[in-house]
């Protein structure tokens, strides 16, 4: 009996380190070509793996895209907790500081994704121009939960309800501004350097997009808050609360 332990011991590892070798190439692969281009035989080929491993650990390709995709928005759910203080025991911030280190910390890891980081960006970026059958499953879980915070957030420098068409629109407006700093090939071959490279220009970037957002923001306020029809972002909301 002794003799067995070490050897099932040693196949357990083995098993192991085969699974976690078929997931980081699985999703180096999926983030470079998209689920639909990539096969079971390339992957098992590239993670020098057999084929039936795939099957003995994922069941099949849409497993192991379901395990990629389900650390992959762990991961980016770490982050956006980050960015939006989650489980902090500090004292609540200002809204207006809230939204400032939201900016300041979203900002440099669209901008500059490491490792790990940029492979997941671009497996994001394929689920966005090619949906597969978790694409709404990444949104409610990677996606909406800081659309929720910012609008809670809007509403809150706004002062208005969550449910005020112009919230929507401050959401949209505020992301699109981080979204741009994604890196994008026909972006950057309009514009020189982009997205910058260097933390200071990054920071001063942050800064200038949490500036103009709290200007444009306290010139809304300004007018009357009398609700207006739900616009695309209030109608998300809803859906995912129904």
């Amino acid at each position: 009996m002794s003799a067995r332990k070490p050897a099932r011991t040693e196949t357990l590892r083995g098993d192991q380190k085969t699974r976690q070798r078929l997931l980081e190439t699985a999703l180096r692969l999926f983030a470079e070509h998209g689920f639909s281009k990539v096969t079971v035989r390339q992957i098992s080929q590239a993670a020098d793996a057999n084929l039936a491993a795939i099957n003995y650990h994922f069941g099949d390709k849409l497993g192991l895209y379901t395990e990629v995709v389900r650390s992959a928005v762990d991961d980016m759910r770490r982050v956006s907790d980050l960015s939006m203080d989650a489980g902090s025991a500090r004292p609540p911030r200002s809204p207006e500081d809230r939204l400032r280190r939201y900016v300041a910390t979203y900002l440099p890891r669209l901008a500059k994704p490491q490792g790990r980081a940029a492979s997941i960006q671009k497996l994001i970026r394929h689920e966005m121009t090619r949906l597969t059958p978790l694409g709404p499953w990444i949104a409610e879980q990677a996606i909406m939960p800081r659309i929720r915070y910012l609008t809670t957030l809007m509403a809150e420098l706004l002062a208005c309800p969550e449910s005020d068409a112009r919230v929507g629109r401050c959401v949209v407006s505020l992301q699109a501004q981080c979204l741009f700093y994604m890196r994008d090939p026909m972006r950057a071959s309009i514009f020189p350097d982009w997205p910058p490279e260097d933390d200071a220009e990054l920071k001063a970037a942050a800064e200038h997009i949490a500036q103009l957002t709290l200007a444009g923001v306290a010139a809304i306020r300004k007018g009357s808050c009398a609700q207006t029809p739900a616009q695309p972002a209030s109608r998300a909301r809803r859906r995912a609360r129904d």
